[in-house]
């Protein structure tokens, strides 16, 4: 098979849809097929392209196996609606064209949504290249953003209201990544034949126990002390507002420390933040590059998983779920809905009410003063991983949905 797949982000950029991107596509390519990703050139989420990709509108690499095409666009931070709302629009004219004339032959054209531009570009190539179109959603868009209140306008509310519908009526599959996603896509007319649900999964021959003391810990000098880490965006969605508040809850426990590691269009209000609120039980340290994250997980005895408390997060599983599990840790989550479902399934966690602080500060004095609690948690977390969340037995999941796509185009050709 020729899978052709347009997701704006890509390793080096860290995240979760280079992460599933990435990981498939070089599952794909080990099982013998050719795979082209077009991607944008490397920037996210600090704005700026690395030194190698900079002054080129085009630059092909093979990486694994997979032949990318990194593209230009208007390289901005992740803040700011009309900069990214622009970063995502040229990412789109660019993957458009250079999908179009560059990508060579291809058997199917996949295109991952959030966001819905990419989304869109991915339905223009396949029409183009008159190939079945897959669409992956991995959030629910417009949906998501009308909830949080990023878009308010109502003209633009129902031009993406009417993209999201188009592109799923005229995709010949949706990939989801939770079966409350697939229910909700349903209840909208969707015929149920048309959607595959392809969770996250996890490499767990990389995202596994550390073996002695984590250097990030040893480094950090949090020595004796409980470590509460959040490791991933600051922005609007995560509600980290809330664990600042659990953090002041908390000031008169010193055995117990905050970490957040990672960046975001919030990152540098909660710093500011914090210092008003004089906490001096937290640190912020930038983001990690992936080879250093299971020594990052290493070093914390609990890990946060908060998002806002928002309709739209009933059908999430973040991804960093996988990650903590695989990496046998325990999991404090502020999620309800998908999410909270799949921790008690495992069994490795502890789940509160999204943005309530004095829930989240009780149950981190009892995660604290139970250390065999938290070992039971990572345990069963990481077994449960490895028994359902292999990233290469989602992966061959995805290769049967792009057969079934193709047999299906066939069949109605013959």
């Amino acid at each position: 098979m020729k899978i052709l797949f347009l997701c704006q982000y890509f390793p080096p950029e860290m995240g979760a849809p280079a992460a599933r991107t990435h990981e498939h596509a070089r599952y794909w390519a080990q099982q013998g097929h050719e795979v082209t990703v077009v991607c944008g050139l490397p920037n996210h989420p600090t704005g700026v392209i690395p030194e190698k990709y900079q002054g080129t509108l085009l630059y092909r690499e093979v990486i694994d196996g997979i032949n990318v095409l990194r593209c230009w666009l208007y390289a901005t931070p992740n803040r700011g609606v009309i900069r990214r709302s622009i970063c995502f629009a040229t990412f789109m004219f660019s993957s458009v064209f250079f999908a179009i004339f560059f990508s060579g032959k291809c058997d199917v054209v996949v295109a991952t949504s959030p966001q819905m531009l990419c989304a869109l570009g991915g339905y223009i190539v396949a029409r183009f290249k008159r190939r079945p179109f897959v669409l992956e959603v991995r959030d629910l868009w417009p949906k998501q953003i009308i909830d949080l209140g990023v878009v308010k306008n109502g003209l633009v509310i129902r031009l993406l209201t009417w993209l999201e519908m188009m592109l799923y009526r005229r995709s010949k599959g949706v990939v989801v990544v939770a079966p409350a996603t697939r229910d909700e896509i349903v209840s909208r007319g969707i015929p149920a034949e048309k959607l595959h649900v392809i969770t996250n999964g996890i490499d767990e021959s990389f995202f596994k126990p550390f073996e002695g003391t984590a250097q990030l810990r040893e480094i950090a000098g949090w020595h004796g002390q409980t470590v509460v880490m959040y490791i991933g965006t600051h922005g609007l969605s995560q509600g980290l507002v809330t664990i600042l508040e659990a953090a002041n809850l908390l000031r008169a426990r010193p055995d117990i420390r905050f970490a957040f590691i990672g960046s975001g269009a919030e990152r540098e209000a909660l710093m500011q933040l914090a210092r008003d609120m004089e906490l001096e039980n937290i640190d912020f340290l930038p983001m990690q590059p992936k080879e250093k994250m299971p020594d990052c997980y290493a070093a914390a005895d609990i890990c946060l998983v908060p998002l806002k408390k928002r309709d739209v997060f009933l059908y999430n599983i973040p991804s960093k779920m996988f990650e903590i599990m695989a990496c046998a840790r325990p999991i404090l989550l502020g999620v309800e809905g998908q999410a909270k479902r799949l921790l008690e399934e495992a069994g490795a966690g502890v789940a509160v009410e999204p943005e309530n602080a004095q829930a989240f500060a009780d149950a981190i004095v009892a995660l604290a003063d139970d250390p065999a609690a938290r070992r039971a948690y990572g345990e069963r977390g990481r077994a449960h991983v490895i028994a359902h969340y292999s990233r290469s037995s989602k992966a061959q999941s995805y290769l049967d949905c792009l057969n079934e796509v193709l047999q299906r185009r066939t069949r109605s050709a013959r």
